[in-house]
C-alpha cells in the first residue's frame, strides 16, 4: 500500500507576514471595511485597557470610579464590544482622562482637524 507524502503545518511556526498580505489583498471593498472595523474594535479594546492599567486600577475598582458593574469594563475590553462615543467618554472621564479624536488625511498622514472631548460635555 503506497502513502501519500502529506506535509502539515507547523503549530510552532511564525505565521509567514507576505501570506497573510496576499490574501488581505484578495479581500473586496465590503471585506476590507470589515478589516477596518474589527481592528479598530481592538484599538479600542487595547485603549480601554491599558487607560484602566495606567491608573493602577482592577476592573472593579474602574467600574466603581464611572459608576458602571464591573461586566461591564470586561466587556469594554473585549473587541467585540463597541461602545458609543458618550461612553467611552464617560468612562475616561471618570479614570481622569480626556478623550482627542484626529481626522487624518490619509494620503498625505496630516491631522485636518483634531477635537478634545473634555469629560462631561456631550457631544452630540
Amino acid at each position: 500500500m503506497a502513502t501519500k507524502n502529506t506535509k502539515r503545518a507547523d503549530p510552532t511556526a511564525k505565521p509567514n507576514l507576505d501570506d497573510i498580505e496576499s490574501y488581505i489583498a484578495g479581500f473586496d471593498e465590503h471585506e476590507r471595511r470589515e478589516l477596518a472595523a474589527a481592528e479598530a474594535a481592538i484599538d479600542l479594546a487595547i485603549l480601554l485597557h491599558r487607560a484602566r492599567e495606567h491608573r493602577g486600577l482592577s476592573q472593579a475598582a474602574a467600574a466603581k470610579l464611572a459608576g458602571l458593574k464591573q461586566q461591564a469594563v470586561s466587556r469594554f475590553e473585549h473587541p467585540g464590544v463597541s461602545p458609543r462615543l458618550e461612553t467611552v467618554q464617560s468612562y475616561l472621564g471618570a479614570l481622569g482622562y480626556a478623550l482627542e479624536i484626529k481626522a487624518i488625511d490619509v494620503s498625505t498622514g496630516e491631522a485636518a482637524v483634531e477635537v478634545l472631548i473634555a469629560p462631561g460635555i456631550s457631544h452630540g
